[in-house]
């Protein structure tokens, strides 16, 4: 573990620093087409950014809007792709991947990488796709595209969880009925979620594997949601990680959180763009 000094304005910030080796960070490819969601335009900038919203959120999500306005300065576009589709009922852990897919693909082709964030359930699945460079996944061409990763609160290990809350009884209830009711933060209301969400997971890892891009993780300390010794192993078995624990729960939404997470995100895209330039 290293505590580096260069958060040292933030409060109660513990940094572990695990970089690429010093001749250079990842090749970064210059795949990218055009966009269809609606993002922020700046010509001058050097950088795409896709942020993935959590479990039971949306496009309009806050945490996401607020960090994309933050942002807006230093990007060419900035989106916020619907990762239920519209239909939370038919989640399912392809279908997110599908749509992760789609959205890396509606980024303008323009030799600009792609800065993935994810929050959450989507910091998760932002991994997961990142894993797929190292995998030679039939996905490879879509994650190659990508840059670099910030993970805020990153849902590790959260399939075990689950049904760990949940007991054998609620699972057996789940798979019974076909669905289970869950708070959608989006809808602010109790929605159903059908069984094959949970049966499409089973077969994940607590952790995603090793990925070849740089990762920049922020979790809180006080979260009661995604424990954050799962961000903790996963930085230290995996290379090219470097992991802010700060005090905090899981929502992060406190004013000084929302300036560490941007100024990652900033720090990730001037590292990025000096990589690429080299």
């Amino acid at each position: 573990m290293v505590v580096s000094p260069w958060c040292s304005s933030f409060n109660g910030v513990e940094k572990i620093v695990r970089l690429a080796p010093a001749a250079g960070w990842p090749t970064v490819s210059p795949m990218l087409t055009q966009a269809r969601s609606r993002s922020l335009i700046h010509p001058e900038a050097t950088m795409h950014a896709l942020y993935l919203h959590g479990f039971g959120s949306g496009p309009l999500t806050a945490k996401g809007v607020a960090l994309g306005r933050r942002l807006a300065g230093g990007l060419t576009t900035y989106a916020i792709p619907d990762l239920e589709g519209g239909d939370f009922f038919n989640l399912t852990m392809p279908g997110i991947l599908a749509r992760v897919a789609a959205a890396v693909r509606a980024v303008p082709e323009d030799g600009r990488p792609i800065v993935l964030i994810g929050s959450s359930l989507g910091g998760y699945v932002a991994a997961q796709v990142a894993a797929q460079v190292a995998a030679q996944s039939a996905a490879m061409e879509v994650s190659q595209r990508v840059g670099a990763l910030l993970l805020i609160a990153p849902a590790f290990g959260f399939t075990s969880r689950w049904a760990e809350r949940l007991g054998s009884a609620g699972v057996a209830a789940w798979q019974r009925d076909g669905s289970l009711p869950f708070y959608h933060f989006a809808a602010e209301r109790e929605l159903p979620l059908g069984v094959g969400f949970y049966q499409s997971c089973l077969d994940l890892p607590e952790l995603p594997a090793q990925s070849p891009l740089p990762v920049v993780i922020v979790h809180g300390r006080q979260d009661e949601t995604v424990d954050h010794r799962h961000s903790l192993a996963y930085a230290t078995q995996r290379d090219h990680v470097e992991l802010h624990l700060i005090d905090g729960d899981h929502r992060l939404t406190e004013p000084r959180h929302e300036e560490l997470i941007a100024w990652c995100a900033g720090d990730l895209l001037k590292r990025l763009a000096t990589s690429a330039t080299i």
